[in-house]
Formats: C-alpha cells, sequence, structure tokens
C-alpha cells in the first residue's frame, strides 16, 4: 500500500508554473489583484492535485482550526448519540469538523477530554458534564486559560457561568406528573437523575409543581435517586410501590426501560398493577410490547442548535458568554400510563 503525500503550494506552483507567492494568495481568496484566468488555473490544479490546506499549520496564523470538541458521557445512550449527530449536521453546514470524545460519565475523564482537546487545538468545546459534576469548574477554568468558549448542553451547574442548550427541564416534570394527576392517580413515585445538576432538581421541581396544583402533598418515600442507565434495583422499584406508588414518572427513558424490564420479571403488568412515564422519546419507547408513554424533546435540534451557539461564540456572532436556547417538551401519550388499578 503507498503512502498519501500531502500536496502543498509548492506543487502547485510547480504544476500551474506560477508563484507560491501567488498561489498562496489565490487559495487564501487575496485575489483582487491577480487575473480570472490566473485564478483559474490555480483552482483548477488544486483540484486535480487534492490539495486539502494543513489546518494546523492555518491554525498557528489565524488562531483557528475549524474544530470543535464534543464531550459526552455515554455514546451507547441513544439520546447523546442523536445530540452527536445533530451537532455533526451543524458542524457540516457552517465548515467545521468535530473530534467526539466518550467519557463514560466520569468527571476525571471529564478534564482529560478538555485537556486532550486543547492539545488538539479546537476552536471551542460542546459538553455534557458528568452526572457527579464534581470536575465542570476545572474544565471551564482550562478553557479560559486557552480562551476557549464552552457550550453546555443537557446538564448545567449554573455557578459554571457557561453558555447552555437545553430544553425546559421543569415543564417536561410538570407535564410527566400532570398527565398522571388527569388520569387519577395521587401517589406518585418519583425517580431522578444525581441531584447535584440542574436538570435533575428542574424536573423535580415540575413534578411537586403539578402535586401543588392538585393539592396533593409532597412525601419524601416516594422520591427515589438513581444513576442515568438502566434501572437494575427492585428493590429501588419495590420501595416505591410499598410507600403506595400507583404511578412511576422517570428521569429518562433508559431509567423507564429498566423499570419495565423489572416489573416484567416480578410478574406485574404495566399500567394495570402500576403506570410508568418516562423522558426523552427514545426510539425504542414506542417499539414495547407496552408502549412507552414519555416527554419529548427534539434532541437532534438542540444538537445542531448548541453547535451553532458554539460556532457563533467562535466567529464573535455571540460574545456575550451566556446565550442559551431553550426547547419546550411534549408529551407524548402510548399505553404505559392509565388511571390507578388499570380502569379505563
Amino acid at each position: 500500500m503507498g503512502v498519501t503525500v500531502r500536496v502543498t503550494l509548492k506543487d502547485i506552483a510547480r504544476h500551474t508554473g506560477l508563484s507560491v507567492a501567488t498561489v498562496s494568495l489565490v487559495l487564501n481568496n487575496k485575489v483582487h489583484r491577480l487575473s480570472t484566468e490566473t485564478k483559474e488555473k490555480v483552482l483548477k490544479a488544486a483540484k486535480e492535485l487534492r490539495y486539502r490546506p494543513n489546518q494546523l499549520a492555518v491554525g498557528l496564523v489565524t488562531r483557528r482550526t475549524r474544530t470543535i470538541g464534543l464531550v459526552i458521557p455515554d455514546v451507547t445512550n441513544m439520546f447523546f448519540a442523536v445530540i452527536a449527530k445533530g451537532a455533526q449536521i451543524c458542524c457540516q453546514k457552517r465548515g467545521y469538523h468535530m473530534i467526539l470524545c466518550n467519557t463514560n460519565d466520569s468527571p476525571d475523564k471529564d478534564l482529560e477530554a478538555v485537556e486532550v482537546l486543547m492539545d488538539r487545538g479546537v476552536d471551542g468545546v460542546l459538553m455534557t458534564i458528568s452526572s457527579a459534576g464534581s470536575k465542570a469548574r476545572e474544565c471551564l477554568e482550562t478553557l479560559e486559560r486557552m480562551e476557549k468558549p464552552l457550550v453546555l448542553i443537557d446538564r448545567v451547574l449554573p455557578e459554571t457561568g457557561a453558555s447552555a442548550d437545553l430544553s425546559d427541564n421543569e415543564l417536561g416534570g410538570y407535564i410527566a406528573t400532570r398527565h398522571l394527576l388527569e388520569l387519577g392517580h395521587r401517589r406518585i413515585g418519583c425517580i431522578s437523575a444525581p441531584m447535584a445538576l440542574t436538570s435533575s432538581k428542574m424536573r423535580v421541581f415540575g413534578y411537586i409543581r403539578a402535586l401543588q396544583e392538585y393539592a396533593v402533598a409532597f412525601d419524601p418515600a416516594l422520591m427515589e435517586e438513581a444513576p442515568f442507565q438502566l434501572v437494575s434495583d427492585f428493590a429501588l422499584v419495590r420501595r416505591l410501590l410499598d410507600a403506595g406508588a400507583t404511578a412511576i414518572f422517570a428521569y429518562n427513558d433508559l431509567m423507564a426501560y429498566g423499570v419495565y424490564k423489572l416489573a416484567v420479571e416480578a410478574g406485574l403488568r404495566i399500567p394495570q398493577d402500576f403506570s410508568l412515564v418516562g423522558y426523552d422519546n427514545l426510539f425504542f419507547s414506542e417499539l414495547l410490547e407496552v408502549p412507552l408513554t414519555t416527554v419529548s424533546q427534539p434532541v437532534l435540534e438542540m444538537g445542531e442548535a448548541a453547535a451553532n451557539l458554539l460556532v457563533d461564540r467562535i466567529e464573535g456572532a455571540d460574545d456575550t458568554g451566556g446565550g442559551s436556547v431553550c426547547f419546550k417538551p411534549e408529551l407524548v401519550v402510548r399505553r404505559s400510563a392509565g388511571p390507578p388499578g388499570g380502569q379505563r
């Protein structure tokens, strides 16, 4: 297998019989003093020779590499995979490339990923911090030292002061809980993600707001906290059911899938024995034997909007450092939630 050799300005100059300086002017779009014939000659040669600029070399001059970094906690989680796809769509539209880093939801890996991206010369970073979030401040300080912008996606820590792209999590928690209340449930269990993060708190606030509207007292016995992944602890589900829960609102669809699986294994029926509502409207939610009622947020658009926000900051279109985009979630009603006792 032959070795691919990068084509240089000298190669194009040799091919066209022009000077390196003239070739450089054309390829850097500084052609106001050059003839159309010269410009076309250089561009044709560049295409024939498959010339690609060395972005690292360009970056030394412009301080830009037209590359951004995306740091996510779990590439196997469909939510983050779709976020990455949305960000990539933006990059393709705006002439940027993207480097993807997966942290396995580890705070130490958060910081390591940011440091690696700085070494690679990215112009800015999109990031969903780990659920613990303990290295978020250090990540931000690293980027500030390098004068690189940061846009947070989905999981937000207010003390960082970074730009954020997210949906209205309080509204999402509210509409999920209100739906169950409208069905007649008054003992509604809530499985939250780690409460260190704003998104978790806001969904719980929405849950509590809906209870208050229906004059239902908040009961701490109906609250459980779990990791973002599939819930695999039936004791957690059993505690909620033993506390009288006739319905469960899970922080995300992955948690809801875990609850669903555990219920089936225990011989419990959904929604006859208890109702279940998730959050995210992942692809598999409508494929379950009992399709999952869930809260939908425009994940692809969130990823694209976050990347657009970052590129705007890189290019100086948004230099406030605090801009954000907020999408409105919507309830998707399927068959996993019904009146208490399964009565229809």
